[in-house]
């Protein structure tokens, strides 16, 4: 699941692994009860991936319409998390599930993320509030000073592809980030996800495989990709040039889709700010 942080260039990422323990848990059956946790992950320059959660336990209450976390436990996972990542993962929020089609925050449920966020003694201005329904999902940020909750926008296959190309100072690449959909065609036969997927993942190994950096971030979910270095030295030659390959083959792709009248579906954009990775805590 991919959204979009308010109308911004921040997208929210919820792993592969997240989504199907979101879905292990619907309330799907008349008697189930409502579950829930905690939301927890990394925060980037433009990125916030959602990449664990806790699930409900013997110390929550719950029945078919409410769920209480234990608070005392919840602590106990954030401060855990927050170990063994080394200070790279925080809490970002909540989730829980509704016993409804579409489901949509009660006052409750706004009263929650609005005390949690008052109570948070961390660097960031926000939390997130995820809701399973039966067939859709809620996902809203909650801000200090705000009152209200804002909903965030899911990314559809209808919105294309989104490539964001990092520039440093000296105005050379040195990472890239590529969220969305293309689907002209079904799954497993679109020639330009496939052509697509090639130039960045070949991009991703030959610098790997024929440089020697190892300081890199990379994130892969599905339908989303972030590979950055984030210092790198001006005589890596190599990368840069890896780099720059990539980028005239990205430009040669968009040549042929927009003699075909499909270049619409693409966009593409050059984030040139002076680059830093930071964790906000």
């Amino acid at each position: 699941m991919i959204y979009k942080f308010c109308d911004s260039h921040v997208d929210v990422v919820f792993s592969e692994k997240v989504v199907k323990v979101f879905q292990s848990y619907k309330q799907i059956e008349k008697n189930q009860h409502e579950s829930g946790g905690i939301l927890l992950g990394k925060i980037y320059k433009d990125l916030i991936l959602i990449d664990t959660i806790s699930e409900p336990s013997e110390e929550d209450k719950s029945g078919r319409y409410y769920f209480y976390r234990n608070v005392q436990k919840a602590q106990r996972i954030i401060e855990d998390a927050w170990d063994k990542s080394k200070g790279e993962r925080i809490y970002l929020g909540e989730w829980h599930t509704h016993p409804e089609d579409i489901p949509t925050p009660s006052s409750d449920d706004k009263k929650l993320l609005s005390c949690m966020l008052k109570d948070s003694t961390m660097e960031i201005d926000f939390l997130l509030m995820t809701i399973i329904g039966i067939k859709n999902s809620y996902v809203a940020i909650q801000r200090k000073g705000q009152k209200e909750i804002q909903r965030l926008r899911r990314i559809k296959a209808t919105d294309g592809l989104e490539i964001t190309l990092y520039e440093n100072q000296q105005g050379k690449i040195n990472g890239f980030k590529v969220g969305g959909y293309l689907q002209f065609a079904k799954l497993g036969y679109d020639i330009y996800n496939a052509v697509f997927s090639q130039i960045f993942f070949g991009t991703i190994n030959s610098i790997v495989a024929l440089t020697g950096i190892s300081d890199y971030i990379l994130e892969k979910e599905k339908a989303f990709i972030r590979f950055v270095i984030p210092s790198i030295n001006e005589n890596e030659e190599k990368a840069f040039i890896l780099f720059d390959s990539m980028k005239i083959q990205i430009e040669m792709v968009m040549e042929e889709m927009q003699g075909k009248n499909l270049d619409n579906r693409l966009n593409i954009r050059i984030d040139n700010a002076t680059y830093k990775e930071y964790n906000k805590r």
